[in-house]
């Protein structure tokens, strides 16, 4: 089984994940999977985004996602780009789970699985949503944003809302808007609960 984690930027998916990481779940957090994808597809990388974006340490090489996402945000040609590097290189990754644990459960946490076609491969998804002023202001403390450089994250996330697109499976809503960590675990323990997916753990 696998479930869906996503959200607007800092809406609060990676507290949800913990606490379902806590509870004995396998999470994967696709962003962070997506700089092991970087580095996976070096060449693509360069090619698309220049070389100027790869430094070495130890001869080991970094990619700047810091860089990329400067990029990216502001044009959807080159967030496009990315996106066709990365995504299949996650999808096989998944499929590979599923594949080899058919008796288990995955949660995939990632703003964008729409996007991608990830929810083709979700049994259910769980949405966590905030509202824009509480992101907004969690993006200026946490990344140090402007306001502007929100705005274009959040255009960029356009199709990233339960209410606009069909996931195409059951979704349930993680009310994420400031409130007390007690409350938030037991929204996300609820939705274990009917999904019956801690008991599959």
């Amino acid at each position: 089984m696998v479930i869906g984690l996503t959200g607007k930027s800092c809406s609060g998916k990676n507290e949800v994940g913990l606490i379902l990481g806590k509870q004995g779940l396998k999470v994967w957090d696709l962003d962070s999977m997506a700089h092991d994808g970087l580095l996976a597809n070096l060449d693509a990388v360069t090619a698309a985004f220049g070389p100027e974006v790869v430094s070495y340490d130890n001869g080991l090489p970094v990619v700047s996602r810091k860089a990329i996402g400067k990029v990216v945000f502001s044009d959807p040609a080159k967030r496009k780009e990315l996106e066709d590097i990365l995504y299949p290189w996650l999808e096989k990754r998944i499929r590979s789970w599923k594949d080899s644990n058919p008796d288990g459960v995955l949660v995939i946490n990632g703003a964008l699985l729409y996007r991608a076609g990830f929810t083709g491969l979700c049994d259910a998804v769980i949405f966590v949503d905030a509202p824009y002023a509480v992101r907004l202001s969690r993006a200026m403390s946490r990344d140090g944003i402007s306001e502007e450089a929100f705005r274009l994250r959040e255009d960029s996330q356009h199709d990233v809302d339960y209410r606009d697109v069909d996931y195409g499976v059951p979704v349930s809503v993680v009310v994420n808007d400031g409130l007390n960590f007690a409350e938030l675990h037991r929204q996300v323990t609820d939705i274990c609960d009917r999904l019956g997916i801690l008991r599959m753990s």
